[in-house]
């Protein structure tokens, strides 16, 4: 299945947690993408996209990914 077949959210995150493990880092960054496109309030592709972008090297953009999950997940 292609990224551009997946129309919820939540596959769109489960097919990102798929490429990442696969090391398929910048298709699981688009797919946390899709998934934030239609809910932008979803904690948990904020914090796997902040786990993909931290094993990309890309720091600054993971903590702040890490950090909107967790305002997120206290309801902040």
């Amino acid at each position: 299945m292609e990224l551009i077949q997946l129309m919820r959210e939540q596959d769109c995150v489960k097919y990102g947690d798929l490429r990442d493990s696969e090391g398929q880092f910048e298709k699981a960054i688009a797919a946390y993408d899709s998934a934030l496109r239609i809910d932008p309030s979803d904690a948990d592709a904020w914090f796997d996209k902040g786990l993909t972008l931290k094993k990309m090297g890309r720091e600054k953009e993971a903590a702040s990914c890490v950090e909107t999950a967790i305002n997120l997940y206290c309801g902040r």
